[in-house]
C-alpha cells in the first residue's frame, strides 16, 4: 500500500488524471495501417516494462517508508520521555538549592538527585541513539523515493511516446481524431510536470520530519548539557548537538533544492494544462513584473497599495492568481448583518378609518424597509474598501449587474439581502449552481413578475431573460417557442410574504413541455440543466467574464478557448478564472490601461490604492456613486449597467472629478477625515518623499505615468516643504500632497483601469 500521507499529497491528482476522460489513450483510435507497426509495437513494449519496473521499486519504497516512520515513531517517544525525566531533574535542583538556602537536611535530596541524574544520562544515551537511527532510516529512504519517482516518470515518458506516435500518424493522416490525439500528448506531458511537483512535496514533507526530529533533539541535549555535571557526559552531548545541526543544515539544503523543483514543475503544468483542455494560453512567468501585478490587482480586484503590489509581484505569476481566486482560504470580511424580514401588515389595518391614518401605519412600516435598504448599500460598500477578499466582492459586483434586480421593483431589503449573498457565496464557484439560485431566488421572482406566471397563463419575462441576457444570449439558436415553453417550466415559482421561495403545486404546469427539442414534463430545474447543455451558454458567460476584467469584443478565438475551459470543468468559474488572468492576452496591449472606470472602481479603488482600510461613515461614498449613476442594489434595468463610454459624459466627469477630490481631502475615517499623504508617502521610503509624483503615480495609475507626463506636476512638486520638515509641518505638507494628487488624479489617464 502507499504511505498515508502520499496519499493525502495526491487526492488532487486524483481528481487531474480525471482529464483522461476527455482526451485520454482511450479516445485516440489510430489504424494499424496508419501507424508505424514497429514503432508503435516497440513504444508500448517498453510503457508495459516500465510499468512492471515501477511496481517492482514500491515494494522497497515503501518497506523502507514503514521503517523510516517507525523508527521516527520511537524517536519521537524518547524526545518525550526524556523531556520529562529533564524537566524533573531541574525541579530537584531547584529544591536542592532551597533546601542549602534554608539549612534544611539536603542529603535525601542529594541522592535523589544523583539517582535523577544517572536516569538523565540514560535517557540521554537513548534519545541519541534512537534519533542517529531515525536519521539513518531517513538517508536510507531518500534514495529509493528517488528511485520510486524515477520509475513513475519513466512509465509516464513511455506512455507519452505512445502517444506521441499516435498523434504524429494522425497529424500525417489529417484524420478528425487528429487535435485530440495532440491533446492526448499535452495532457500525458501536464500529468508527468504534475507528478515530479507532488514527489518534491512528498520529499519536503520527508525532510521536514527530519528537521523536526533532529532540530527537537539538538535542543534536548543542549538543555542536558547545561546542567549536566559529567565532563565527558557533557562533551558527548556537545558532539551529538552539533552533528544533529548539521543535519538540519544538509536537510534545509535539501528543502531548497525540491522547493526549485516545484517551482519548475509549475511553470510546465500551467501552459500544458492550458494546452491540453484548449484553453487560453498562459504568461510566460518569466514576464510577470510590478507592473503586470498591478493590472492583475486592478482588474481581479479594486486595487492596492504599492507594498500590496509589491508583494503580489513578489510571489510570482501563479501564486499571485492564485492567491487572488482562492480567496475562500482567507478569512472572510468582518462585516456581519442582521438583517430582518419585511414587517407584514395588521390584519386589522385595513379597518383603521381615513386614508390618512392607513397611510401612516404603511408608511411607518416602509420606513423601516428604506431604513434597513440604507443600511443594506453601505454594508456592501463596507465589503468593497475593507474585505481581504477584493476577488469576491468584485465578482459579486459583476454578478449584481447580470442578473440586475432593482431594489425599487423589489422593495424587500430582506429578499435584496439574500440575493446578494447568494451572488457572493457562488461568485467563483458553478455557473450552474448561480443560475439554479436565481431561478428560486425571491427578489428575480418579484422584479420579473414570476409570482404571476401560472399554469394556463404563464408569464414569459422569466423565462425570457434567463436565456438573453442571463445564460445563452440573444438570437442563440432557441425560438420563441422554446420561451413559451420555458415560462412553463417555471410556473408555481414564487414566493411568501416573508420573501422565502416557495412553489405552489397548484400553480405549477405539469404536462409534457419541449425546450431545445427536448421534451419532458421539465420544471424550472431542468430548466437549468437544459440551458447548461446548449453550447451557446458557456461562450456568453466566457464573454461576460472576458469584457468585464479584460476588454470589450473580445475575438472568437479568445472567447472558444475559455468557453472550453468552463465546459470541460462543467461550469466551475475557478479554473476558468485562473486561465483567464493567467493568460498571456489578460496583460497585452488591448487590455491594460484600457478600461473607464466604472464608478465604484473609481472610487473604491482610490481608497485601497491609498491604503484606506476603513471609512467611520459611508454614506458619502453611497451619495457620490448615486450621483456618478451606479447606485448599487438599483441598475438602471433588467440589462444592468452599461460598461466603458457609458460612464462618460461632460456631466458626469465634473462629477468624477470632484468625487475623488472630496475623497482625498475629506474622507471620513476613524479618527481623521482625508487621505493622510504624509505617512503614505513616507511609507514608500526616501525616494518617494524625494518625488511623490512618481510615487503616486505608481500607486494610482495603472500603467504608472512617463517621467515625461510627471513633469507636468514639477511646480506642485517645489511646492513642498523639504523633505525634513515634514514632520514639524505635517498639516501643510500633507495638504499641498492632497492638492497634488487631486490635480494628478483630475487627468484623463485616471479614469482607466
Amino acid at each position: 500500500m502507499l504511505a498515508k500521507r502520499l496519499r493525502a499529497k495526491w487526492k488532487c491528482r486524483r481528481r487531474f488524471v480525471a482529464m483522461s476522460t476527455f482526451v485520454g489513450m482511450a479516445l485516440i483510435v489510430c489504424s494499424a495501417t496508419r501507424v508505424a507497426a514497429a514503432d508503435l509495437t516497440a513504444a508500448e513494449a517498453a510503457a508495459k516494462k516500465a510499468a512492471d519496473e515501477e511496481g517492482a521499486i514500491w515494494t522497497e519504497w515503501n518497506s523502507l517508508e514503514m521503517s523510516r516512520s517507525a523508527t521516527r515513531e520511537i524517536a519521537r517517544s524518547e524526545r518525550q520521555r526524556t523531556e520529562e525525566v529533564l524537566q524533573s531533574l531541574i525541579a530537584l535542583q531547584g529544591a536542592l538549592k532551597n533546601a542549602e538556602a534554608a539549612g534544611s537536611d539536603v542529603e535525601a535530596v542529594r541522592k535523589e538527585l544523583e539517582q535523577k541524574s544517572a536516569t538523565m544520562r540514560s535517557a540521554a544515551e537513548r534519545l541519541m541513539t534512537e534519533t542517529d537511527t531515525a536519521n539513518r532510516a531517513t538517508d536510507q529512504l531518500y534514495p529509493s523515493e528517488d528511485a520510486y519517482r524515477d520509475k513513475m516518470a519513466a512509465r509516464r515518458a513511455a506512455e507519452c511516446a505512445v502517444l506521441e506516435i499516435k498523434a504524429q500518424d494522425a497529424e500525417k493522416a489529417g484524420t478528425a481524431d487528429a487535435d485530440a490525439a495532440r491533446k492526448a500528448v499535452f495532457e500525458s506531458q501536464c500529468l508527468a510536470a504534475w507528478e515530479r511537483q507532488q514527489w518534491a512535496a512528498v520529499q519536503i514533507s520527508t525532510t521536514h520530519q527530519l528537521v523536526e526530529q533532529a532540530a527537537g533533539a539538538a535542543d534536548i541535549a543542549g538543555r542536558i548539557a547545561a546542567v549536566e555535571t559529567d565532563a565527558q557526559s557533557k562533551s558527548r552531548l556537545a558532539e551529538f548537538v552539533k552533528a544533529q545541526q548539521a543535519v538540519k543544515a544538509a536537510a534545509d539544503q535539501r528543502i531548497a533544492r525540491k522547493n526549485a523543483e516545484i517551482e519548475a514543475a509549475t511553470a510546465e503544468i500551467y501552459p500544458l494544462r492550458a494546452a491540453a483542455i484548449g484553453g487560453l494560453t498562459p504568461l510566460p512567468p518569466q514576464e510577470w513584473n510590478r507592473e503586470k501585478a498591478r493590472h492583475l490587482l486592478v482588474r481581479a480586484g479594486f486595487g492596492g497599495t504599492p507594498q500590496e503590489v509589491d508583494a503580489l509581484c513578489a510571489m510570482g505569476l501563479y501564486k499571485a492568481v492564485d492567491h487572488l481566486v482562492e480567496f475562500y482560504r482567507r478569512p472572510a470580511a468582518d462585516a456581519p448583518f442582521e438583517v430582518v424580514p419585511p414587517i407584514p401588515a395588521d390584519a386589522l389595518e385595513g379597518k383603521l378609518r381615513g386614508d390618512f391614518i392607513r397611510g401612516q401605519v404603511a408608511g411607518a412600516r416602509a420606513g423601516v424597509e428604506r431604513g434597513q435598504m440604507g443600511q443594506l448599500r453601505q454594508w456592501w460598500l463596507k465589503r468593497m474598501v475593507e474585505s481581504p477578499r477584493p476577488l469576491q466582492e468584485k465578482l459579486t459586483l459583476l454578478w449584481h449587474g447580470h442578473f440586475a434586480t432593482q431594489d425599487s421593483v423589489v422593495q424587500n431589503s430582506y429578499a435584496m439581502y439574500h440575493q446578494n449573498q447568494l451572488l457572493r457565496e457562488n461568485a467563483a464557484g458553478n455557473f450552474g449552481a448561480l443560475l439554479y439560485g436565481v431561478v428560486h431566488d425571491p427578489a428575480m421572482l418579484r422584479y420579473l413578475d414570476n409570482n404571476r406566471n401560472v399554469k394556463g397563463s404563464p408569464n414569459e419575462n422569466l423565462a425570457r431573460e434567463i436565456m438573453e441576457l442571463f445564460s445563452m444570449g440573444v438570437n442563440q439558436g432557441y425560438t420563441e417557442a422554446d420561451i413559451v415553453q420555458a415560462a412553463r417550466t417555471l410556473t408555481g415559482y414564487t414566493f411568501d410574504g416573508a420573501g422565502s421561495f416557495r412553489v405552489v403545486q397548484s400553480a405549477h404546469d405539469t404536462d409534457e413541455k419541449t425546450v431545445f427539442g427536448a421534451k419532458g414534463p421539465w420544471n424550472g430545474d431542468d430548466l437549468v440543466r437544459l440551458i447548461l447543455a446548449q453550447p451557446a451558454t458557456a461562450r456568453f458567460v466566457s464573454t461576460k467574464l472576458w469584457e468585464f476584467f479584460a476588454y470589450d469584443e473580445p475575438s472568437t478565438e479568445t472567447v472558444d478557448r475559455l468557453a472550453t475551459v468552463l465546459r470541460y470543468h462543467n461550469y466551475e468559474l475557478e479554473p476558468a478564472l485562473k486561465n483567464l488572468f493567467l493568460s498571456a492576452e489578460f496583460y497585452g496591449a488591448r487590455a491594460v490601461g484600457t478600461q473607464i472606470k466604472c464608478p465604484i472602481q473609481l472610487a473604491v479603488g482610490a481608497l485601497r490604492d491609498l491604503g484606506v482600510k476603513r471609512l467611520s461613515n459611508y454614506g458619502g461614498l453611497e451619495g457620490a456613486l448615486r450621483e456618478m449613476g451606479q447606485d448599487v442594489f438599483e441598475p438602471p434595468d433588467v440589462k444592468g449597467w452599461r460598461y466603458g463610454q457609458s460612464w462618460i459624459s461632460t456631466a458626469r466627469l465634473f462629477t468624477r472629478y470632484n468625487a475623488v477630490a472630496d475623497a482625498v481631502r475629506g474622507v471620513p475615517q476613524p479618527g481623521r477625515s482625508g487621505v493622510d499623504l504624509v505617512a503614505f508617502v513616507q511609507a514608500g521610503g526616501p525616494e518617494a518623499v524625494s518625488h511623490p509624483a512618481g510615487y503616486l503615480s505608481k500607486a494610482c495609475f495603472s500603467p504608472p505615468l512617463a517621467e515625461e507626463r510627471l513633469k507636468d506636476f514639477a511646480d506642485l512638486e517645489r511646492d513642498l516643504p523639504a523633505a525634513d520638515q515634514w514632520s514639524s509641518r505635517r498639516d501643510e505638507t500633507n495638504a499641498k500632497l492632497q492638492e497634488l494628487l487631486i490635480v494628478m488624479l483630475s487627468i484623463p489617464d485616471y479614469q482607466f483601469n
